[in-house]
């Protein structure tokens, strides 16, 4: 069977791995299991709810999704196997945006998961646009199992299936705007569907395991993700109540998930605080076993004496990884943000497999990644470009350095009515500008260096690239988050969020009262270690990107808070503002 559209991994999936627990989904206090064919079934059923409402081929459905649930997926291919363009808007972003993708889209119709969730927005932009719900009762008029009640049923759904083009549009995918106003991304079925076929062979996935969903649907790199483990037929268990992520884990038992770095950053991190809180023995132990990690080489032949260690780390260590995960955990993929290559290696030395990988919205988004295989791993890249994708350094410096450009069949179609700001980044001969600034590595693997937008100048005339500085210093576990200043000053600073976790018990074995983060990020003691962190590793650097001065902070950032994309990319421009105040006074005497 040739897979050509979004809504055809189903059937493919029932044609090669029919599979009794195709989709699993977690629904009135148990987990919910679909076959394949009950699968398709109820996207027929969807389909009808549909077309019930009048909506045809070529109309914009919204929908504002933000864990994968049964319904949410489901409900997606539904409506793409009928031609309707399914238009995810983020459930963090803020009602000037949300506005925004209203207007201008001008779709007829919108679904929340239920009328809670609607109640975060206004719809006064569009105030006469239909208004249902995925996950209310059938007893509601408004309830998509309501519409699938009462729904003609329509014999040309076939008909309309076949008349769904490769190269007709599947979504459009509003970007995080952390330049300005969301730009929709125009991603068209054969764009989504060839990064799937790119990605399947470079992932371990069989028919005959299991994989866990917990990222926001909103997001491309989990709907790309979902759409390889269906067309792989393994099944797919979807949380879709943050509530309950760790029992998900318990309950699954996943083989394979897909993350971003700030999780695994936290289970690493939670072995070092476990460290701090033990005796000198065990502390030892923790101690030699992250050595051992850290010694990890990633295609180095193992030797006898390296591999006993390793083993042993595992045992007395490690498995706290295995338990936390549900014990059968083989591969982890995880992109959007920078992942520290000692974690890497710390989960490698546990028996995990983490690869990271690079993407964006506009190319669907797979551009490159660290492979499964021995020889095509190197930690602290994002790995080699996928097959059929092109990747090229754009006017690079004596270094290497320059803006990546993509070039493929997974680049996306353009900015939804915004043709001056394709023509920015798309050129007539197919390649895409990323704006991000990168170089090779070892002649194949690719290395992000920073976001154009974001290198500045200091008033010294030094150019700075915050990210890398930014990697550098978060290898202290001391230090959680943080944001590198210096546009148009004399010296770099920087916004700090210590790891409170960890600092809590630094604080109790070193004799300091612990009160809450609010009052420690103002305790003299606290500044004075977290300084020490920053000047052991401000040695590594030439003068001009070391940090002079920290200003420490106790709320963490996050996208519900607009400090954070939902990628979880930091919002440079909104924090500075923010943290205006602060940051002057770094700068004064």
């Amino acid at each position: 069977m040739n897979c050509t559209r979004t809504f055809d991994v189903m059937r493919l999936q029932a044609h090669k791995y029919p599979n009794p627990k195709a989709l699993r989904g977690w629904s009135e206090g148990k987990w919910e299991s679909l076959r394949t064919e009950a699968c398709l079934q109820r996207m027929d059923d969807y389909s009808q709810a549909l077309l019930s409402l009048g909506l045809k081929k070529g109309d914009l459905l919204l929908t504002v999704p933000e864990l994968a649930t049964l319904e949410w997926v489901l409900l997606d291919l539904a409506a793409q196997q009928i031609g309707l363009v399914v238009v995810p808007i983020h459930a963090t972003h803020h009602q000037e945006q949300f506005d925004h993708i209203l207007q201008e889209t001008q779709a007829r119709v919108i679904f929340f998961a239920h009328p809670e969730g609607q109640a975060r927005f206004s719809l006064k932009a569009l105030p006469d646009i239909g208004v249902f719900y995925t996950e209310t009762p059938e007893a509601h008029p408004r309830s998509l199992r309501h519409l699938v009640r009462h729904a003609h049923q329509d014999e040309e759904l076939s008909r309309l299936r076949q008349a769904v083009l490769p190269e007709d549009l599947a979504c459009i995918i509003y970007t995080s705007g952390t330049t300005g106003v969301p730009k929709g991304v125009m991603l068209s079925h054969d764009n989504i569907i060839s990064n799937v076929k790119a990605v399947l062979p470079l992932l371990p996935l069989h028919h005959t395991k299991r994989s866990l969903s917990f990222l926001p649907y909103s997001h491309i790199f989990e709907r790309t993700t979902l759409l390889a483990y269906i067309a792989s037929g393994t099944s797919l268990a979807l949380v879709g109540d943050r509530e309950r992520f760790l029992e998900a884990f318990q309950d699954i038992r996943p083989h394979y998930f897909t993350t971003v770095p700030r999780i695994l950053e936290k289970m690493y991190d939670q072995v070092l605080t476990h460290q701090a809180q033990q005796n000198w023995w065990k502390k030892r132990i923790i101690g030699w076993a992250l050595k051992v990690g850290h010694a990890y080489k990633e295609n180095a032949k193992v030797r006898p004496w390296y591999a006993w260690q390793r083993f042993f780390a595992r045992w007395l260590v490690f498995q706290r990884f295995h338990q936390v995960s549900g014990g059968k955990v083989e591969a982890i993929l995880t992109g959007a943000a920078y992942l520290q290559p000692e974690i890497s290696r710390i989960f490698a030395v546990a028996g995990i497999k983490v690869r990271e990988g690079y993407g964006m919205t506009e190319t669907s988004p797979v551009i490159s990644i660290n492979r499964f295989t021995p020889g095509l791993v190197r930690f602290g890249t994002v790995g080699v470009p996928v097959p059929g994708v092109e990747v090229k350094i754009d006017e690079a410096d004596e270094q290497g350095e320059g803006e990546i450009i993509v070039r493929g069949p997974n680049v996306m179609q353009g900015y939804f009515k915004k043709p001056e700001e394709t023509a920015k980044v798309l050129q007539d001969d197919g390649w895409f500008k990323t704006g991000d600034v990168g170089k090779f590595v070892k002649g194949r693997f690719l290395q992000i260096t920073d976001r154009r937008k974001d290198i500045f100048k200091t008033s010294a005339g030094k150019y700075i690239a915050p990210l890398v500085l930014e990697n550098h210093f978060r290898q202290s576990s001391f230090i959680d988050q943080i944001m590198v200043v210096g546009f148009k000053r004399p010296y770099l600073t920087a916004l700090v969020r210590p790891n409170y976790d960890l600092l809590k018990v630094w604080c109790e074995s070193n004799g300091i009262h612990w009160t809450s983060p609010q009052y420690m990020a103002v305790n003299l003691k606290v500044r004075q270690k977290l300084l020490e962190e920053v000047e052991k590793l401000n040695q590594y650097l030439p003068n001009f990107q070391r940090i002079k001065e920290i200003h420490l902070f106790h709320q963490e950032w996050t996208p519900e808070d607009g400090y954070l994309s939902y990628t979880m990319k930091l919002l440079r421009s909104r924090i500075a503002t923010e943290y205006g105040r602060v940051i002057e006074k770094m700068y004064e005497g």
